[in-house]
């Protein structure tokens, strides 16, 4: 399970940017009361559906989100109440984020949010949310400042940017100790974070190797001259902290244009068959990243064969893959924590139940996620995998091959199994 979300299309360096949700047009009060949950849960996601080539993650997701849940409808609901999924397009803007998360909460008067994805267009919406008390849930985005410090609706999914690069950094200090290691950052709160996780994996394990770091903006898509100028420094290794665009220049200059063949560490972002098609198999092939989860091709994993069954069922028009994957994990997790919430939904009721996951595996998961009133990163372990190329099949097939024991830093381990609501093994899911 791999997602390309992550990317800062806005300003990440804390300056003024577009109104946000929480400014009120009107100068009045933004609160919105807190629906009463009916016959159906209305549950609102915030994804990039058109108009940036952040939509191809998006409509997957979607996809994912609303079979899953669709399953679930199909077996009655939670204690009898239907979910009702009402995503709008973002189209990965702030300004448009802003408007259709105020329609989601004052019009369509959805209980919760999931899976928002991106960070600007997330930055223009979680204080609104917040002052709302609306639950923030599973938002696609590593930044650290959705869950540092801790607000009582939000919740991660993605494990954050500075602890995903701490693991890729004890992985580099593994096997490049000793060695110049070349960090190729986007110039936002994206790249920045990951390139302080780096440095840092590479302390704990107390590396010794010097680091050079070539920013580039999110706008632009060529780095060659990034990475010519870290061939000209002589590094050993290049760690890539950006989204797949750029990555697939990095390669094709590394590769194609300097005959170069030093490895790369590439976020977890670029873990997805785009990064692949967009660099050419040959040039990303060795290439090492993270993921969170089973990916499409394990056909045989039970949990994937389950949802390429959902996805033939109720979203028969949608090829399964990493992204729909992702979409159903996330609603997986949701419909766990209204399980635990139990008849009697507040939103009180279902903070409370994400307060008490305790070693929660969905169906496709490698890891089981824990949280706490003090730990709101659901996510804090990563596996490492490795860009395969098979060249036995016709044309040549590719994938993100798994390799090594899980490795991370988990905030939460010895949590205890809460005591389920009456009614609770009832329920599908």
């Amino acid at each position: 399970m791999m997602l390309a979300v992550a990317c800062e299309d806005g300003d990440g360096d804390g300056n003024p940017g577009p109104p946000t949700a929480t400014e009120d047009p009107d100068g009045g009060d933004a609160r919105a009361p807190e629906p009463t949950v009916g016959p159906e849960i209305k549950i609102g996601g915030l994804l990039p559906l058109s108009g940036h080539a952040a939509a191809s993650w998006g409509v997957g997701i979607k996809a994912g989100m609303q079979a899953y849940y669709d399953y679930i409808n199909a077996q009655g609901g939670i204690y009898g109440r239907k979910i009702n999924l009402i995503v709008e397009d973002t189209q990965y803007s702030g300004p448009v984020a802003s408007e259709v998360a105020r329609k989601l909460v004052e019009q369509d008067k959805v209980f919760a949010i999931q899976g928002s994805l991106g960070t600007a267009a997330h930055s223009a919406v979680w204080k609104y949310l917040e002052e709302n008390g609306v639950p923030d849930m599973y938002i696609l985005t590593g930044n650290t400042k959705w869950t540092e410090p801790i607000a009582r609706n939000r919740f991660g999914f993605l494990v954050d940017y500075i602890t995903e690069g701490r693991i890729l950094g004890a992985y580099i200090a593994d096997n490049y100790d000793g060695g110049k290691l070349g960090i190729l950052a986007q110039n936002d709160d994206f790249g920045k974070e990951g390139e302080k996780g780096i440095k840092t994996g590479l302390e704990d394990e107390d590396a010794d190797m010097e680091v050079v770091t070539e920013y580039f903006d999110e706008s632009v898509s060529d780095v060659t001259a990034q990475v010519q100028r870290l061939n000209n420094e002589g590094v050993d290794v290049i760690a890539y902290y950006g989204t797949p665009v750029q990555a697939g220049s990095m390669f094709k200059a590394a590769r194609e244009t300097l005959s170069w063949d030093v490895p790369f560490i590439l976020t977890g972002t670029n873990a997805v068959e785009v990064t692949a098609v967009l660099a050419g198999f040959d040039n990303i092939e060795g290439a090492v990243s993270v993921t969170i989860g089973r990916q499409a091709f394990e056909k045989d994993d039970p949990g994937v064969a389950k949802h390429m069954e959902i996805m033939a069922e109720y979203a028969p028009d949608t090829t399964p893959d990493n992204l729909t994957l992702v979409g159903q994990a996330i609603s997986e997790g949701m419909v766990g924590i209204l399980k635990q919430a139990g008849p009697d939904l507040t939103r009180d009721s279902f903070l409370d139940a994400a307060e008490s996951v305790c070693k929660f595996l969905c169906s496709t998961c490698i890891v089981p996620v824990s949280m706490s009133p003090t730990d709101h990163r659901p996510t804090e372990v990563n596996v490492y995998v490795r860009a395969t190329v098979d060249r036995s099949t016709d044309p040549p097939t590719f994938t993100w091959e798994p390799f090594g024991e899980p490795f991370g830093f988990e905030s939460t381990t010895d949590c205890v199994q809460p005591t389920p609501p009456p009614g609770y093994e009832d329920q599908p899911g």
